[in-house]
């Protein structure tokens, strides 16, 4: 009996696994939900909060094993940014660094659109100024420029 139920668990495990390492390009069929980005600017730099819903498996997955398989799903959000570095990843949150993210010209920086790796329900860009702009249904960025105060 402890036999079968170490081979089940081996097998679920095998399985989710390979179901982990996917792209969530779409939403449809997938095992998480971004349901908002906030990007924070900070110079040429920002961080980036993800706010996500897993389904019922992956979140027992998570809580049994840990949310540190959910790296790779979460930096392929920002593929299109170079240097990415996950900060914090919770179960239903995670925290990104992004560096590079825009470029300074004279007093302004300026922020090129990037796609995103999934539709994001809400992209929230925030300000240096304590100022956002939101967006719907997001699948990249837009294009922006902000002053650093």
């Amino acid at each position: 009996m402890r036999q079968a139920l170490i081979l089940i668990f081996g097998l679920l495990f095998a399985l989710f696994s390979l179901s982990m390492t996917g792209y969530a390009v779409s939403n449809e069929g997938q095992y998480i939900h971004f349901k908002e980005m906030a990007v924070t600017f900070d110079g040429t730099d920002a961080e980036v909060a993800l706010y996500y819903d897993l389904d019922m498996f992956s979140r027992v997955y998570v809580l049994l094993l840990g949310s540190y398989n959910l790296q790779p799903t979460l930096e392929n959000v920002l593929f299109d940014f170079e240097e990415v570095e996950v900060v914090e990843i919770g179960n239903n949150h995670a925290v990104l660094s992004v560096k590079g993210i825009s470029r300074q010209n004279s007093e302004y920086y300026l922020h090129d659109s990037h796609s995103l790796g999934a539709t994001v329900d809400v992209l929230t860009l925030i300000y240096p100024d304590g100022s956002s702009r939101r967006v719907p249904y997001a699948t990249s960025t837009p294009y922006t420029f902000y002053g650093n105060e």
